[in-house]
Formats: structure tokens, C-alpha cells, sequence
């Protein structure tokens, strides 16, 4: 389970420090509140997707692709510059991996990279035990995502917990730790689909973990080369490569093998670099890697163009919403005094985190009347109510078959510079009156 060698070094440290802002935003993010509002949050029975101070609605899912695609961009982006950063430094995979195996060497008693020849049954089961008990908080926090984690503690306390979460939650915390605990780098091998195209993103100028050939061969202590043939390299590679053999699908960047050879370096009185980061170009012409090249530029265009899509979507959008649809039942009524009457639900949406009252008016049909039982209408903070509200036709009104075209007005009630117009067609079948 745990056959990567421990090692330390510079790269190590700085992974851990990653590491550990990594996991605070993990498991903190879900539990923050921006007025009352959760920072972020999936909920997707109330179709309202929580970033921060924007709420995105049903009618404003590109700005969720938006974002998708902008990550993805900047995954290709930084992919071409510093090959699989993400892989090594980043990604949950990897990340929890390495936690896994800390906590298991902890458990087991390793001294220091020497692993204890005999590890007691109980060192095991206990190591095992902590490593569920993490998955099940890793896979609360998971499902946090989507219901709030103040909820979900209320109701895990009254055994209230919907059954829908409760499966989801054990299904997650099995899954996560049949991957952490079992798979582990093994996923990034031979699972992994991202580890399969990133070599279309490489270039020569990629930075990757690179073995200096020409300085270390060849091998040996007495051959000549700088390389020892210590092995030390292979032995703490948690996917078990060899960097000396070149670039492969099996490396994700974890830096350990320059640490361990950085190590060796220092001991044996050698230059540290043998193992680096560094571009093809570098290995094998000696000269220092382009930053501005065309898929580069590319990758920066694209996300110069999303975000400014973004932000042009964003300061183009109204702070509220509403729309106009006819009611169910007769597509016209005949009111007490003969006048026609067509029934109407407005559905008014308030975007922005307080609560706000809006004003209702009609405009467009010369003598129509709008009655509403509510008005001004109050709508809660990122919420939405249905009102329904009745038009009746000015008396002897002549409407052709086509019907009336009249417009919904609807405004805050602080803010009258700010409105939205909606059109409806009143129908009748006969002249009014």
C-alpha cells in the first residue's frame, strides 16, 4: 500500500504547504456564509447555483459553462507551459493520495523512510479505520456542495437526514476511499483521461520533469556520468517510473524524484539539477524555453475572450426578472359588467441577495385595467414568486382575431430607473361590450 519512499527536500515542503491550503479550502469553503448566503453551493432542488456574491438561475446556465470552459482553457493553458502541474500539485488524486500515505506511515511506525519490518495487525486495521473515517469527512463536504452543511449537521442530529443524502453520502465515502485507499496512483497510470491527451498540449518547450542524459551517463559511480544508479529516483515515484528512461505517460510531476536526486547531489558532493524541471529544448539544444508561442498565445486569447464574455454578461444583466404566462383554463372570461377579461401568471424573479418589493403596471391597450390582488409584490432575497393578476378590455373594445398586444411593466419599487417590459397578447372572440 504504501511502496513510494518518503523523501524530502525542498519541492516536498513547498507540496505540502499546496497541500495544506488546498484542504482548508476544501473543507472550509462550504461552511462560509456571506450574509446569511452560503459562498458556494449547488442547489439543485431550488435551481439556484451559488458562487459567492452570484447566484446563477435556471435561465443563466451559461454563465456555469462559462466558467466550466474558462477552467478547462486554463487547465490547456498552464498544461503548455509547465506540463502536468495540475497532475502533481493539485489534483485531488494526487493531493489525498499523499495524505493517505503520510497518515499509513504515521500509523504503521516508519522511521523516518525505513519502513518497520513488521507492522502488527491492529497498526493496520486502526490505519484503515482513519483512512474510512476520512473519506466519509471528505465525502460530507462533497455532498456539502450541494446541500448545506448546516442542514445536513441539524439533520444528522434529529434523524432527519433524507434518504437521498444518506445514500449518496455512503456511496461517495466508498467510492473515495476504494480510489485513496486502494487505487491511489494507480488511477493516474492508467485511468486517467486527461493523462492521455496532455501529450497533445506538450511541446518542446514544455517545462517537465526532465533527467539530464548528457550529464549523467554514463551511470555508475566509477562510468563517469553524474548518476550514481542509486535508484533512489524510481524508488519515490508513486507511480513507479524510471525519469531516466525520458518522458512518460506514468509521470505526473510530483517533483520527488528531484528531490531525492538533489539529495544524492549534495551527499556526493555534485551539482543538484541532474533531475529538473526543464524543457525538451533545453535537454537536447541548450537553449532556455519559449514562454510566447502560438498554442500558448492561443490558450491566453481564449481566456482573455471568456472573461471578458463573462464580464459583459455579468454587467449586462438586470438584478431581477420576470415572465408573463397565460393562465390555465378559458382563453377569455366574460366579467359581471361585460367586459373581457384574460387571466395572466407573472413569475418575478429577484436575483440580488435582499429582499425587494416590485410594482406591476400595464401599458400598451389604451383603456385596459390591471387588477392584482398584491401590488407592489414583495420577492425574497435571490427568490421568486408567482402572482397571478387579471386584465379586463376598456368597455366596447373592438380586438380582431389576432387579440390585443399589452405590456407587463414591472419595477422595484426603490428604483424606478430600472424596469423590465413583457409582452402578452389579450384575446377575446367577439367585440367586448
Amino acid at each position: 500500500m504504501l511502496d513510494a519512499r518518503p523523501v524530502e527536500g525542498f519541492f516536498r515542503t513547498l507540496r505540502w504547504r499546496v497541500t495544506t491550503v488546498l484542504l482548508l479550502i476544501l473543507f472550509v469553503i462550504q461552511w462560509v456564509r456571506i450574509d446569511g448566503r452560503p459562498l458556494v453551493l449547488l442547489d439543485i432542488g431550488a435551481r439556484r447555483f451559488h458562487f459567492g456574491p452570484l447566484t446563477i438561475f435556471p435561465d443563466e446556465l451559461y454563465f456555469l459553462w462559462l466558467l466550466i470552459i474558462g477552467l478547462a482553457i486554463a487547465l490547456f493553458f498552464f498544461t503548455a507551459i509547465a506540463g502536468r502541474l495540475w497532475c502533481g500539485w493539485a489534483c485531488p488524486q494526487t493531493v489525498f493520495t499523499d495524505v493517505f500515505a503520510a497518515i499509513g506511515r504515521r500509523i504503521e511506525g516508519w522511521k523516518g523512510h525505513v519502513r518497520p519490518k513488521h507492522v502488527s495487525p491492529w497498526r493496520r486495521v486502526l490505519m484503515h479505520a482513519v483512512w474510512l473515517l476520512l473519506c466519509a469527512v471528505f465525502a460530507f463536504h462533497l455532498v456539502a456542495y450541494f446541500h448545506s452543511p448546516y442542514d445536513l449537521v441539524s439533520e444528522i442530529r434529529a434523524g432527519l437526514l433524507p434518504k437521498t443524502a444518506t445514500g449518496i453520502w455512503a456511496f461517495l465515502t466508498l467510492v473515495t476511499y476504494a480510489d485513496f485507499a486502494i487505487v491511489r496512483q494507480t488511477f493516474c497510470k492508467y485511468l486517467c483521461p486527461y493523462a492521455r491527451f496532455q501529450s497533445v498540449m506538450f511541446d518542446r518547450d514544455t517545462l517537465v520533469i526532465g533527467y539530464d542524459t548528457k550529464r549523467g551517463e554514463p551511470r555508475g559511480k566509477r562510468a563517469g556520468g553524474d548518476c550514481i544508479d542509486c535508484s533512489l529516483c524510481v524508488q519515490v515515484c508513486p507511480t513507479g517510473i524510471d525519469i531516466r528512461d525520458g518522458l512518460q505517460l506514468g509521470c505526473i510531476a510530483c517533483s520527488q524524484c528531484v528531490d531525492a536526486c538533489d539529495g544524492v547531489m549534495e551527499k556526493t558532493g555534485r551539482e543538484p539539477g541532474l533531475i529538473a524541471y526543464r524543457a525538451l529544448s533545453t535537454l537536447e539544444e541548450g537553449r532556455p524555453p519559449r514562454l510566447l508561442r502560438p498554442r500558448v498565445v492561443v490558450y491566453a486569447m481564449l481566456l482573455v475572450l471568456l472573461a471578458g464574455t463573462f464580464v459583459a454578461l455579468l454587467a449586462a444583466r438586470k438584478p431581477f426578472e420576470m415572465q408573463v404566462v397565460r393562465g390555465r383554463g378559458d382563453v377569455y372570461r366574460v366579467a359581471a359588467d361585460g367586459r373581457a377579461e384574460n387571466v395572466y401568471k407573472l413569475h418575478i424573479l429577484n436575483r440580488i441577495g435582499e429582499p425587494r418589493s416590485f410594482r406591476v403596471r400595464l401599458e400598451g391597450g389604451p383603456g385596459f385595467e390591471l387588477v392584482t390582488g398584491l401590488n407592489p409584490v414583495p420577492v425574497p432575497a435571490t427568490g421568486d414568486v408567482e402572482t397571478s393578476v387579471f386584465v379586463l378590455a376598456p368597455p366596447k373594445a373592438r380586438i380582431g382575431p389576432g387579440g390585443q398586444e399589452v405590456r407587463f411593466v414591472l419595477e422595484p419599487v426603490d428604483d424606478d430607473s430600472v424596469r423590465i417590459e413583457r409582452k402578452a397578447r389579450f384575446l377575446a372572440r367577439r367585440s367586448a361590450g
